[in-house]
């Protein structure tokens, strides 16, 4: 469930950041963005603002699986019947949510957003 659903969000974020650049909204919103490759304005904090939800996103789904997963399984964590969780599958899921928090951490330390223009004023 949860890949689908993050599939679903890139494709919309993809789209969202063609439309910034496609000219064919206000002057404010779609025009002085700069090209694909070479984003200006808005498309950089778009990027941004997207990888710092992305990280949100992803923190806030890892930690409600582990939650869920070790609050439905406590009674029987110590045993070895089928459908327990491993420690390793614990150390997988920590490892995400480690590298989640490290990666929206350092995105959130070095971001550098782009004032307006003066072009769209």
């Amino acid at each position: 469930y949860r890949v689908p659903i993050m599939i679903k969000m890139y494709c919309m974020g993809v789209a969202g950041y063609i439309y910034l650049g496609s000219q064919l909204g206000n002057d404010i919103t779609t025009t002085h963005n700069g090209s694909f490759f070479h984003p200006k304005w808005l498309r950089i904090n778009y990027i941004q603002y997207t990888a710092l939800l992305d990280a949100l996103l992803w923190l806030l789904l890892e930690a409600t699986l582990i939650i869920y997963i070790t609050w439905q399984r406590w009674p029987s964590l110590g045993y070895k019947s089928p459908g327990i969780p491993s420690m390793k599958w614990y150390l997988e899921h920590a490892l995400n949510l480690g590298v989640t928090v490290a990666g929206g951490f350092w995105v959130a330390m070095e971001r550098s957003f782009v004032m307006k223009p003066w072009e769209c004023a």
